[in-house]
C-alpha cells in the first residue's frame, strides 16, 4: 500500500517582504552563486540558451531584411560611416523591438529554467517551451515595458535605464506567481524601488559583460547568457521567492522505502 503525501513551501522571499525591502542583495553572493550554477547546469541549458538566440536572430533578420532588402549597404555605412543612410539605424532599432517582443514567450522559458536552477532544481531543453503558456502575457508586458522605456529615453536616457531594471522581474511574476500584466509591473517597480542602487549596480556589471561579449563575435554569449538569467533567477528568488512542493511517496511494504521529491510546476 502507497501513499502521496504534498507539502507546498516558500524558498527565498516573498511578495510581502518584498514590497517593504526586506530582502538581501548581496552582490558578491549572488555573482559568485550565479557563477556556480552556470558552470553546474552550463551543458544541459545551453541548448536552451541556443534556442533563444536563433529563435531571436531569425526573427530580427527577416525584420531587417524586409526594411532593408540589399544588407550589404549596413556594412558599406560601417566602412564609410559619412555615407550612413540615418534610415539604418531605424531598421535596426525596429528589428530590435521586434525580436525581443516575439522572443519573448522562449525568453520567459528561460527564465523559468534558470529560477529553477536558483532553487536547486534541474531542467530539461523541453521546459523551455514552458513560458509558452503565458504567451499572451508576457508579449504584452514586454511591449509596454519597451515602450515606456523608449518614451522615457527619448526625455532622459537614465529613465530608459531605470525603467529597464524596474521591470525586469515582471515576466517572472506573471510566470510564477500568476499576477496579471499590470500587477506584474506595479509590484516589479516597487520592490525594485526599495533598493534601486544596488540592483543597477548588478544589472550595470550585467551589461557590460553582455557588451563585451559581442568584441568576441557573440561567442562569449553562450557563456555570458546563462550567467545573466541565473542573476535574475537568484534576484527572484531572494526577493519574491519561489513556490515549490514536496512530493513524497510511502510505500508500506518489508523495506519501508520512502522518496521525497522537490517539484515547480510553472
Amino acid at each position: 500500500m502507497s501513499q502521496k503525501f504534498e507539502k507546498e513551501f516558500n524558498l527565498g522571499g516573498n511578495v510581502e517582504r518584498a514590497l517593504k525591502g526586506d530582502y538581501s542583495l548581496k552582490i558578491g553572493e549572488i555573482f559568485r552563486e550565479a557563477l556556480t550554477c552556470t558552470v553546474k547546469h552550463f551543458w544541459s541549458f545551453t541548448p536552451s540558451i541556443f534556442i533563444l538566440l536563433a529563435v531571436q536572430l531569425i526573427v530580427f533578420y527577416i525584420v531587417l531584411k524586409l526594411q532593408i532588402p540589399d544588407l550589404s549597404a549596413i556594412i558599406s555605412g560601417v566602412e564609410t560611416p559619412e555615407q550612413l543612410d540615418p534610415r539604418l539605424f531605424q531598421a535596426i532599432f525596429i528589428a530590435t523591438f521586434t525580436f525581443e517582443v516575439v522572443s519573448a514567450p522562449i525568453y520567459a522559458g528561460t527564465c523559468l529554467m534558470a529560477m529553477s536552477h536558483a532553487a536547486g532544481l534541474r531542467t530539461r531543453t523541453g521546459h523551455i517551451a514552458k513560458g509558452l503558456q503565458f504567451t499572451v502575457s508576457v508579449i504584452l508586458t514586454t511591449l509596454i515595458s519597451l515602450m515606456l522605456q523608449g518614451v522615457a529615453g527619448s526625455l532622459f536616457w537614465i529613465l530608459s535605464a531605470y525603467l529597464s531594471v524596474a521591470f525586469s522581474h515582471a515576466i517572472l511574476l506573471i510566470c510564477e506567481k500568476r499576477l496579471s500584466i499590470f500587477q506584474a509591473l506595479s509590484v516589479s517597480v516597487r520592490a525594485t524601488n526599495k533598493k534601486i542602487l544596488p540592483l543597477c549596480a548588478i544589472y550595470f556589471v550585467l551589461t557590460l559583460f553582455m557588451t563585451a561579449s559581442f568584441f568576441f563575435y557573440g561567442i562569449s554569449l553562450i557563456f555570458v547568457m546563462p550567467f545573466f538569467l541565473h542573476v535574475k533567477g537568484i534576484l527572484y528568488r531572494n526577493m519574491f521567492g519561489i513556490r515549490l512542493t514536496i512530493v513524497s511517496n510511502s510505500q508500506n511494504n518489508n523495506d519501508n522505502n520512502d522518496n521525497n521529491h522537490k517539484v515547480f510546476n510553472a
